[in-house]
């Protein structure tokens, strides 16, 4: 589904589909990592619920790949790119989970991109979308999982190492697509790579300069968060650009979001902690939690 990414939309002979992704594996407790942070996002857009793949359904990919690779050798043709690239990804193992195809997915960095080209429709519809009822509070939901994973990928509490911006990590994994309307959601919920993500540690032993973002949930951070969120939502301006409004003079706002956007924003964050920690006290509660999970939600005062 995207040049050089793992990911892939698998289609049945009913026309029935299913999306299937892969993600690095560097530690034996990352296939759990991973159930955490599909259960956090799930909480908060389900659209991008996502479950792990059973070690059937791996080989089912397995008996496909072969298949076909058997059929390339005995025709003596190549074996299509995508399933070549499959093989390869298989072979490679790593952590594989499934999730339902998004619609109309798009994505703030390809807008700007657009409108550099000189179409500003993306920009345009995009911009709506945040403005719109729970636009820019589903974004916050969404960022709460975020925050709570570990997960940098999208935006940076401690700031972002990309030029130009503030705490936007990643402008193409800031997210959209047709759920009914244009509305934010929460895909690449999972950052392999980060350290916050290993819930078989405290945050205390792994903590550094990149603090862990799940504190900006606690009820004392909010002075924080707020900062945290103007600076998200300045960097998300910046990457739609202004609008253009010479011909009002001062009755034409040149920003494409709402005045109140950071603060509709923090109250998505804090809606969308208010599930994460119901959903997480109650895998806490479960025999052999690991003692990560008890960590962080300590921190944050939602344990016991």
């Amino acid at each position: 589904l995207s040049p050089n990414r793992p990911v892939f939309l698998m289609t049945a002979t009913d026309n029935s589909h299913v999306v299937i992704k892969q993600e690095i594996a560097v530690h034996g407790n990352d296939g759990q990592n991973m159930k955490f942070a599909l259960k956090a996002i799930k909480t908060v857009s389900p659209a991008a619920a996502g479950k792990p793949l059973t070690l059937a359904e791996i080989q089912v990919l397995q008996d496909h790949v072969d298949i076909y690779d058997y059929i390339a050798t005995a025709t003596l043709r190549a074996l299509d790119a995508d399933t070549a690239y499959l093989k390869q990804l298989l072979a490679a193992g790593g952590l594989w989970f499934k999730m339902d195809k998004a619609d109309g997915i798009t994505n703030i960095e390809a807008a700007k991109v657009r409108a550099a080209a000189g179409d500003k429709s993306g920009v345009r519809a995009i911009a709506a979308a945040l403005s719109a009822p729970d636009g820019l509070e589903a974004l916050g939901r969404i960022i709460a999982a975020d925050l709570w994973s570990g997960n940098n990928d999208r935006f940076a509490p401690s700031g972002s190492d990309k030029p130009g911006y503030r705490v936007c990590q990643n402008p193409e994994n800031v997210l959209l697509s047709i759920q009914g309307t244009l509305k934010p959601i929460g895909l690449d919920a999972y950052e392999a790579m980060g350290a916050y993500r290993n819930y078989n540690a405290n945050i205390e032993d792994i903590e550094g300069i990149d603090f862990w973002g799940g504190r900006l949930l606690a009820p004392t951070e909010r002075v924080a968060l707020k900062d945290f969120c103007k600076q998200a939502i300045a960097d998300i301006e910046d990457t739609l650009g202004p609008r253009n409004r010479r011909g009002l003079g001062r009755l034409g706002r040149s920003s494409r979001l709402p005045a109140d956007a950071a603060n509709r924003l923090q109250h998505g964050i804090i809606a969308g902690a208010l599930p994460i920690k119901a959903k997480m006290r109650q895998l806490a509660g479960r025999p052999n939690a690991p003692a990560g999970l008890i960590n962080r939600l300590t921190i944050l005062g939602w344990w016991p």
